[in-house]
Order: structure tokens, then C-alpha cells, then sequence
């Protein structure tokens, strides 16, 4: 079973070298430290490239807030202050996700709201005016019951508030995730999204990804 998800990611990754789309590299390291009341808080650094991979795309620091009760409903808060080339841009979202799980599947829905500040303004990621964005995703996990656990997800990306409100972008991932000692894992993936999904001529890019999370 690993061997058959590790040949998939690889066959991917080759597969993606070779695509006529622009490639993406999107790495994140995320610490995570429990707090009372059933709080959690997470800092993560992330870092991503475009063209190919060659030119640097953006780079950001996030701080979020977590909130988990019993019943597997998650609610965020987060913050993140991104660098791009010539601009730096403030977000602010608020997110909710609820996770049920019948063993060995676990389904995810997650649902977040944000705006993007550019000089006190709300912008698009490519600096263009807008107004709010709204992120479903739904995640389905199969739990082997050892250290690596296979998913795959979908998000729609959702213009809302604006002159014309409508379906920006959408995302299909899937990935491993593996756990290693003391708490921590590591999370390797392949994104296929697609952007201005509205507009004669969308933009698609390929992504492979890596992200680390620490708990302390």
C-alpha cells in the first residue's frame, strides 16, 4: 500500500516537470503548542515558487487561534502577513471545519472566509480590487492504522461582495501524510488548480507540495 502511494506522488512529479502549465513548489513548517480551554495555537512560515520553479512567488508568516470541542467542530482565527516581490499583503480570515470519522474513513469539511489588505485596502492576490472570498473544502482521509495516511481533497473558491459574485477558482489535492516520533509529521502532495475559472483563457498550475508540522 505505501509503496503503490509513493510510486503515484513520483509518477506525478515527473509528470509534472514535463507539463506546458506553469509549476509551482509550495513548502510550509507549522508549530503548534496547546493552550487552555481547549485552545491551540499554530505558527507556520511558508515559502513558494512559480515559473517552473525558478522565480520566487511569495513567502509568509501566519499566527492562528484554534478552538476544538468535543463534537469535532474546529473554528480559527488566522493571520497571515505575505511577501510578494513588490508588495506585501495582510490577511484576515475566520474559518470553521467539522471532521467525522467511521474508521478507516474520515471526512473533513472546512469553510473560511477571508479578505486580503494592501495599503488598508482589500485586494485580489494579483492586486486588483475585490471584496470578500469564500473557501469550501472537503477532505477525505483513509486511515491505515499505521504512519502514513493517504487523502484527497477539493476547494471551490467563491467571490462574494463584489459586482459580480461568482466561482473564482477551484483546487483538487491529494497527498500522503506521515507521522513521525514525539508527535510530529510530514505532509507531501500534488494540487491541480485552476484560477479565474469564470474568464475565457483560466489559468492552471501544478503544484507539488511539502509541509512539516511540530507539535510543542
Amino acid at each position: 500500500m505505501k509503496s503503490k502511494i509513493v510510486y503515484c506522488l513520483f509518477f506525478l512529479m515527473v509528470q509534472y516537470s514535463y507539463a506546458e502549465n506553469d509549476n509551482q513548489s509550495w513548502t510550509k513548517i507549522s508549530f503548534e503548542k496547546k493552550l487552555p480551554y481547549s485552545l491551540k495555537l499554530e505558527l507556520s512560515q511558508g515559502l513558494r515558487l512559480k515559473d517552473q520553479l525558478s522565480t520566487f512567488n511569495l513567502a509568509f508568516f501566519e499566527a492562528s487561534l484554534l478552538y476544538k470541542s468535543s463534537n469535532g467542530l474546529k473554528i480559527s482565527i488566522p493571520y497571515r502577513y505575505t511577501i510578494f516581490e513588490d508588495k506585501i499583503k495582510h490577511r484576515l480570515s475566520l474559518g470553521a471545519s467539522y471532521q467525522y470519522t467511521f474508521k478507516p474513513i474520515s471526512l473533513k469539511y472546512r469553510i473560511k472566509y477571508y479578505r486580503l489588505y494592501e495599503n488598508g485596502e482589500s485586494t485580489e492576490e494579483d492586486g486588483s480590487a475585490f471584496g470578500d472570498l469564500i473557501r469550501n473544502k472537503f477532505t477525505v482521509r483513509y486511515k491505515t492504522g499505521k504512519k502514513i495516511d493517504p487523502y484527497i481533497s477539493g476547494e471551490l473558491l467563491h467571490l462574494y461582495n463584489t459586482d459580480n459574485n461568482s466561482f473564482d477558482e477551484y483546487r483538487v489535492s491529494f497527498g500522503i501524510e506521515l507521522d513521525l516520533p514525539k508527535k510530529n509529521s510530514i505532509s507531501l502532495f500534488y494540487t491541480f488548480k485552476k484560477e479565474s475559472i469564470v474568464d475565457s483563457n483560466p489559468n492552471e498550475v501544478n503544484i507539488i507540495g511539502l509541509s512539516y508540522i511540530s507539535k510543542i
